[in-house]
């Protein structure tokens, strides 16, 4: 009778698992560190059960938030009374574990590990039912949660301090354990503040919500640089954790010209400040690439195909450029120049101003502000410009560096969206996204290339050094 109630049970828990959890689409869960894989339990029996373990790190404070669910089972019913369960345990749960023996096991994510050993003491608490363990007011220094499969729909969340990660060295590590005869297939997903994102690609292509990296231009700056704007298209995150610099899942730009490869960098060097994170925030990426003739120029996004998007048809664009000096040398007497991308025509001057006198953009200050991200104040000293000066390609706009390394380049649309310095005496501030986490030296470069001409040239450069 006993096995028949077993077996009714585990069939209803079954049926509710096969359900989607829709909290493993939340974007919260993933502000730090995922990993989502697919398990497999074989059988086990009650004396040598089969073990899965999921290791991984946390790097600061934060919450761990574990979820699981079944998506098939062979049920086979022993005389045990437990059932397929897990634990959330730390390194400590190991008898011996050095730190070689722990990278080379958050390698491959989920693991089968006979060899290694359990703390005798830890052998003495495995081995009794899960009820058991859950039920001791004085718990294992090792363990921190954790049940049968049937009983949790709802996450297992543990807090982690700075107390917490002196302790553990941030090594934890989940246990999926089968005593049963039957064979069990699911997933297992767990967010916590850490430096990964080791997620199956099949079970990411069904998220829900996806980032969506795109090309959305390529132009010419005043120097004939080549210039690539990216943005996400939405409406998903991309999470700070996918701006790996090393490794094999790295998203890259590469930029080709004449079907040579010119260019191959990391997201992060394309992208320092995360604007790629949300929906609809651009940034545009200055190559150290310098056109002398006209040439056919093609970027592409994640070039590896690293993330899982709902287009992936808007990574690649290709242009054909035109540098300023040649296309000036070659263009008949009396007309405009074509620059930039294919399709947008120039102003054939190269600079933008409004009559009644000359405007005078200034780089006013550098300051922090309460959350210690850069702020940048500009103002108009001189008479108003002309709104043809927000929508000027090659754009006007703002270089930032930090301790003499460019850090970021803002057009002045994005700068100013009011249109605030349009009118004399105008000034606008442009905050950064990311807090300052020590003290740097921030040096502001207003219109580098001499776009609009100024009754001042003197005052378009401001180094600060700030402290957070």
């Amino acid at each position: 009778m006993k096995r028949l109630v077993m077996a009714a049970l585990f069939g209803i828990a079954l049926a509710l698992f096969a359900l989607p959890i829709p909290s493993l689409q939340a974007d919260d869960l993933a502000s730090g560190a995922r990993i989502h894989q697919k398990f497999k339990l074989l059988p086990g029996k009650v004396t040598d059960r089969y073990v899965v373990y999921v290791p991984f790190e946390v790097t600061r404070p934060g919450r761990v938030r574990v979820y699981h669910e079944i998506t098939g089972a062979d049920i086979r019913v022993d005389q045990s009374a437990e059932l397929p369960n897990y634990i959330l345990a730390d390194a400590r749960i190991f008898e011996k574990i050095d730190d070689a023996e722990w990278v080379k096991m958050c390698k491959t994510i989920v693991n089968h590990v006979p060899t290694l050993k359990l703390e005798v003491e830890v052998m003495k608490e495995i081995v009794q039912e899960v009820k058991d363990l859950l039920g001791k007011e004085d718990k294992p220094k090792w363990y921190h949660g954790g049940g049968k499969l049937l009983d949790k729909t709802d996450p297992l969340v543990l807090d982690v301090d700075d107390r917490d990660l002196r302790t553990t060295k941030g090594r934890y590590v989940v246990v999926l354990r089968n005593p049963t005869k039957g064979e069990y297939h699911g997933n297992i997903l767990i967010s916590f503040p850490g430096e990964v994102w080791a997620v199956n690609p099949d079970l990411e292509a069904a998220y829900e919500r996806k980032p969506d990296l795109a090309v959305q231009d390529i132009t010419l700056d005043p120097d004939n640089r080549v210039v690539v704007t990216l943005v996400n298209e939405g409406p998903g995150w991309l999470h700070e954790v996918r701006y790996n610099r090393t490794g094999e899942r790295v998203i890259r730009l590469e930029v080709e010209v004449n079907g040579k490869k010119a260019v191959s960098v990391p997201l992060a060097e394309a992208d320092p400040k995360y604007a790629l994170k949300h929906k609809g925030n651009p940034v545009a990426y200055r190559t150290e690439i310098r056109l002398s003739e006209p040439a056919r120029v093609m970027a592409v996004i994640d070039a590896d195909d690293v993330v899982a998007e709902p287009d992936e048809k808007n990574n690649k664009k290709r242009e054909s450029l035109t540098p300023r000096e040649a296309s000036a040398a070659s263009a008949e007497p009396g007309k405009r120049v074509k620059r930039g991308s294919e399709g947008t025509a120039g102003d054939g001057t190269g600079t933008v101003q409004a009559g009644g006198g000359m405007p005078d953009l200034a780089v006013a200050d550098i300051s922090l502000d309460n959350r210690r991200r850069v702020a940048v104040r500009v103002e108009n000293r001189g008479a108003g410009i002309a709104p043809e000066l927000y929508r000027a390609n090659p754009p006007v706009q703002v270089r930032l560096l930090m301790n003499g390394r460019s850090w970021a380049y803002v057009p002045l649309a994005a700068l100013d969206p009011a249109g605030a310095l349009r009118q004399p005496g105008g000034s606008a501030v442009w905050t950064g996204d990311q807090a300052l986490r020590e003290a740097a030296d921030i040096t502001v470069v207003l219109d580098e290339g001499n776009r609009l001409p100024e009754s001042n040239e003197e005052n378009n450069t401001l180094t600060k050094r700030l402290s957070p």
